[in-house]
Parts: C-alpha cells; sequence; structure tokens
C-alpha cells in the first residue's frame, strides 16, 4: 500500500495492538509504515515492546486521544504519503476492509476524511455508518446500512476509532483539537475537514470491528461528552445549538440525581454509584464548559482507566 501511512494510539502495556497490526498486514500495510503511540497509565510506566518495524514515541503521561494521535499525526506528516490511518488499539479490520477504503479515498479525491462501517466487536450488530449532526448541533451515529449501493455514503462525521485522512488535508486544517483530550474530537476535525472544502462519507463495503470504552469510565465520560459535545455543537448550530446542549446535560444531571438518591434510600434496586458519576461528570462538564476549562477531566467518580493525566 503505498501512500498510506497508520498511527495507532494505544493505552499501558498490555500489547492490545497486536491483533490490529496483524489486520494491517494482512491487508498489505507494512510495519514500517505504522508509528505506534504510547500513552501511560502511570508514571515512569516503560513503553510496550513493539514488533520490528514499527516506530514507536512515547509521550510523558498519558495526553489522551487527542494528544497522543496529534504526536503520530506530526511525525507522519513529515514524510511522504498520500493517505493516513488514524487507530485505536482496540480496532480490528476484516477481510478486504483495509484494501475497500483505501480504494474508496483513491477513487474520490474529493473526500477528505473517510471511515469503515463500524460493527461490535467480534458480532454482525451495526454501530455505525457514519455519524450525523442534527439542526439543534446533536450528534448520532447512523446504525442502518445506507440504500443505494453507493462506493461512499456521506455523512457528517467519522468514529475516532478509525479514520482515513488525506495528508493534504491534515496539512491545511492541522490535527485534532487537544482541548477536548477525548470525545468529540472526531466531529470537530470532520468539521474543518467540510468547512476547508472536503467531503466526509463512510464505505459501507469496508468493515471493521469496535469496541465503545464509554463504560469503563463513566464519570469522565459524561464530563468529556458533555463539555466537548456542547463546545462542538455551538461550532456547528451557534447558540441555538449551545441551549440546546446545555438544557439537555440539566435534564441528566436531574434524572440521574434522582436515580442516585432512590437507588441510596433502596427504593430502586442498584448501586447508585452509576447515576452518581453520571450526575457529578454531567455537572461538573457543564460547570467547566462555562469556566473554560479544557484538557483532561478533573478528579471524578467513576474515572476507571482514565489515569496519568497530569
Amino acid at each position: 500500500m503505498d501512500g498510506v501511512r497508520a498511527v495507532v494510539l494505544t493505552h499501558g502495556t498490555g500489547g492490545e495492538y497486536g491483533p490490529l497490526l496483524d489486520s494491517l498486514q494482512r491487508e498489505g500495510l507494512a510495519l514500517d509504515r505504522v508509528v505506534i503511540v504510547h500513552n501511560p497509565t502511570q508514571p515512569g510506566e516503560s513503553p510496550p515492546a513493539v514488533p520490528d518495524g514499527c516506530e514507536l514515541l512515547s509521550a510523558s503521561r498519558n495526553l489522551g486521544y487527542t494528544g497522543g494521535m496529534n504526536l503520530g499525526i506530526e511525525r507522519q506528516l513529515e514524510r511522504d504519503g498520500e493517505l493516513l490511518l488514524v487507530l485505536t488499539h482496540d480496532a480490528r479490520f476484516r477481510e478486504g476492509g483495509l484494501r475497500a477504503l483505501v480504494a474508496a479515498a483513491r477513487d474520490n479525491p474529493d473526500y477528505g476524511v473517510l471511515g469503515p462501517a463500524l460493527v461490535h466487536s467480534g458480532t454482525d450488530t451495526p454501530f455505525s455508518f457514519g455519524g450525523l449532526t442534527r439542526a439543534n448541533g446533536e450528534r448520532t451515529h447512523v446504525r442502518e446500512r445506507p440504500s443505494g449501493g453507493e462506493e461512499i455514503a456521506p455523512c457528517d462525521w467519522i468514529d475516532g476509532g478509525t479514520m482515513l485522512f488525506r495528508f493534504d488535508l491534515l496539512r491545511q486544517i492541522g490535527g485534532f483539537d487537544a482541548r477536548f483530550f477525548i470525545y468529540c474530537e472526531d466531529a470537530e476535525i470532520c468539521l474543518r475537514a467540510t468547512e476547508a472544502g472536503f467531503r466526509v462519507g463512510v464505505v459501507p463495503e469496508a468493515l471493521a470491528d469496535q469496541a465503545p470504552g464509554g463504560a469503563k469510565r463513566l464519570g469522565p465520560w459524561a464530563y468529556l461528552m458533555t463539555r466537548n459535545g456542547a463546545a462542538y455543537t455551538y461550532r456547528a448550530r451557534g447558540w441555538r445549538g449551545l441551549a440546546a446542549a446545555i438544557g439537555a446535560g440539566c435534564r441528566i444531571v436531574a434524572l440521574n440525581l434522582l436515580r442516585a438518591i432512590a437507588r441510596g434510600l433502596g427504593l430502586r434496586k442498584g448501586s447508585p454509584a452509576e447515576p452518581w458519576a453520571l450526575t457529578v461528570g454531567t455537572g461538573r462538564g457543564m460547570l467547566d464548559l462555562l469556566r473554560r476549562r479544557w484538557g483532561p477531566p478533573p478528579s471524578l467518580p467513576g474515572s476507571g482507566d482514565v489515569k496519568n493525566v497530569g
């Protein structure tokens, strides 16, 4: 695959990227075209061993998705290339998926960002055929396969776990917005791509597995989806979108606070920890949006695997 390079973002030292690298090689991408970026889970963590040919970049702390990906993107943009894959370590291409994605990009140079159709890992259940931004700024995944049989189905944004960019687009608009840390950065960069005159789409014949990770970090997930989501909504839809996002956040806080109280009093089954994490994360996200506090999340209930963020 001449002209194609890749950035793989990994977290910790478990070597979770191994099956992904295997799938890339099966699709014809040589390992010397791959940069692996390591976000350490604790200070002083030794970087993982990587296969011969791969380049390893290890951050001094957990930079999140945006900071980690930008490290790899900057390194790859120093080199010659046509197309750049950005992948999280849990992504997996199914047979023929990467080849179909690259072929579509070369057949349709007006598309600056492309993604595969995503299914939940180990199943055939659709996860995303691209994303849409509604009139009020709310983001939603397309769950049904697009009709019409076209090579590319246009959409507003691509899930950040598996994205294919044109080098010339990234050189024009830059990488991900580092303020976001993680979540909604994929929609934001696709919006900038559209404003730069490129199209965004998903290739239905290209399949890849994805494992959403929000449940592993419930408090930070609620915080970042609230803060970053409202920032993106304002960017895409102006004050109308921002008002809708804040209204939705207030409803989430009220509902989950009631759920936490009911569970704590034994009026409902289940632990109050989950709704409490959603309450605190969402509320703090709205507050920090107004304070313009960006970057990684603060200490929150249900932090899960969000560690060593500095």
